[in-house]
């Protein structure tokens, strides 16, 4: 069975703003207060990139059923 280009490109998207998004949460909630503020502001938007990215390739997976 060959997965879609698609659906490995949303995958490995999914896995690398989820390993970012981790790293960046782990930097906010480890460094000290002076180094904490970029951290903390990228990991919202890294949440955000993941959970994108965790819909689209849950619609790619449907989409290749449906194929």
């Amino acid at each position: 069975m060959r997965l879609p280009l698609r659906l490995m490109l949303w995958g490995a998207f999914f896995v690398v703003s989820n390993l970012l998004g981790v790293e960046a949460f782990k930097a906010a909630v480890t460094l000290p207060s002076d180094e904490r503020l970029l951290p903390s502001l990228l990991t919202f938007p890294l949440i955000g990139l993941t959970a994108m990215s965790a819909t689209r390739v849950v619609d790619a997976w449907r989409r290749r059923d449906e194929e």
